[in-house]
């Protein structure tokens, strides 16, 4: 058995499937402790999983950062911001991991693809590694040159460019971070590592994904890591349902859904018999929506997998959660594309045919409610969802995953015993290594 260390984003669409992972392994037999700050330990901790912390001391400033109060808004300043951010996480996971991951008696590591500093701890801990990616990997890419998601100012344009050579890439500012750090620690640049991770393993189906001609060997697609037990139980108001057909809409939790569009889905839906739930992602308060047309359901958070049985089409930012939950249950989306990997996982929901993905640019009640209409009444989407339904549930994703880190570790271990037997009898057998 061995002793997992997660290292997450803290983000919801990152720690839900992580949290599932996490509770497959465990009942298998294996322990799991997440390595994160301690604002998520409570919710960790409600699901029996272990907690290192690690920044707990905020008086602790970054000595290669400036550490801002609040984000900026916008410009270089936000830019900065985003930056110096990613670079303080990096370096408090170098200096407080060690030690926490040590006292747990923490001996595998699996490391969310955007916790950047999870592969330089491994290699200075000398642990076996899994990389996680929850969404679309970043080498497989994010974009989608035809989808126009807003007109961008220089800024935005400049910001958008940092994150896919900073971040998906990992060139320029956060890879001279990175390495910095690495250095300070007595290991080379990230550029020339050999630490390599036993895995890499991402939820995305690759009945769902476009054609690739070069994938590493270690590279694992699987399904969405999905356990309806292990989320936190939600309140709904469940009496409101009226029988009428229901459209569930989400535009997720990383970014604030604006306003604008929420109003415009709630218009686009009036008038046409149906009932709309609006869920805010825990980002606003459902006090500012009380007037929205045809009177919508509004909470800050839905319990989501349930409602997704109830739901006949889905309009969403094409995170990749949601994407992935709504076609676990063979539904068909209309999808809104805001940043990040959201235009990737649009567009493959398009080239599927379970989703009609609208551009946030040109976006008005009426596109909204011309792509609703098409996709409710257009059988090819339902038929196409529930195609791709049935060959998601056939991948049983979380237990391929949870086989595939285990089959991996233990080949690991394997090679690693024989090795050292193979020293020991070296070492036996030669003379000069035994002598005083």
């Amino acid at each position: 058995m061995a002793h997992f260390g997660i290292l997450s984003f803290k983000g919801t669409g990152h720690l839900n499937p992580l949290i599932t992972l996490s509770k497959e392994l465990m009942a298998r037999g294996h322990s799991v402790s997440f390595v994160q700050r301690p604002e998520v330990e409570t919710r960790i901790r409600a699901h029996g999983i272990g907690f290192c912390v690690v920044g707990r001391d905020n008086a602790v400033q970054s000595t290669t950062v400036k550490k801002r109060a609040t984000k900026p808004s916008g410009g270089i300043a936000a830019i900065r911001y985003s930056l110096e951010r990613i670079s303080a996480e990096m370096e408090m996971y170098l200096r407080d991991g060690p030690e926490a991951i040590r006292s747990a008696g923490v001996d595998v590591l699996i490391v969310d693809e955007v916790a950047f500093a999870g592969p330089t701890l491994a290699e200075m801990l000398q642990l076996p590694y899994f990389i996680i990616s929850t969404s679309i990997p970043h080498h497989l890419g994010w974009s989608d040159s035809s989808i126009k998601i807003r007109h961008r100012s220089w800024t935005e344009t400049l910001y958008s460019l940092l994150l896919e050579v900073s971040v998906q890439r990992m060139y320029g500012p956060v890879r001279h971070a990175l390495d910095v750090l690495r250095k300070r620690h007595g290991l080379g640049s990230s550029r020339d590592r050999t630490y390599l991770e036993l895995a890499h393993i991402t939820p995305l189906p690759e009945c769902l994904d476009l054609p690739h001609k070069r994938l590493s060997g270690t590279f694992h697609y699987t399904g969405p890591f999905v356990d309806e037990e292990a989320r936190t139980p939600m309140e709904f108001p469940w009496e409101q349902l009226d029988g009428r057909r229901l459209v569930y809409a989400s535009l997720g939790t990383t970014l604030k859904g604006e306003p604008d569009t929420f109003r415009m889905i709630a218009e686009a839906c009036a008038g046409l018999n149906l009932q709309l739930v609006i869920t805010l992602g825990d980002r606003r308060d459902p006090a500012m929506f009380q007037n929205l047309q045809g009177s919508p359901i509004v909470v800050k958070v839905a319990p989501q997998l349930e409602l997704l049985k109830k739901v006949s089409v889905v309009i969403t930012h094409a995170g990749p959660n949601t994407a992935f939950e709504t076609l676990l249950h063979g539904i068909p989306m209309v999808a809104i594309p805001k940043a990040f990997d959201q235009p990737g996982i649009a567009k493959r929901l398009r080239l599927a045919g379970v989703a009609e993905v609208l551009s946030l640019h040109q976006l008005t009640a009426q596109r909204i409610r011309a792509a609703l209409l098409k996709v409710l009444d257009e059988p090819r989407y339902r038929v196409a969802a529930q195609k791709m339904q049935r060959d998601i549930a056939a991948i049983r994703g979380l237990n391929l995953a949870a086989d595939i880190i285990e089959n991996s570790l233990h080949h690991f271990r394997q090679r690693a015993e024989l090795l050292r037997k193979y020293w020991e009898l070296s070492y036996s057998n030669d003379p000069s290594m035994t002598a005083e």
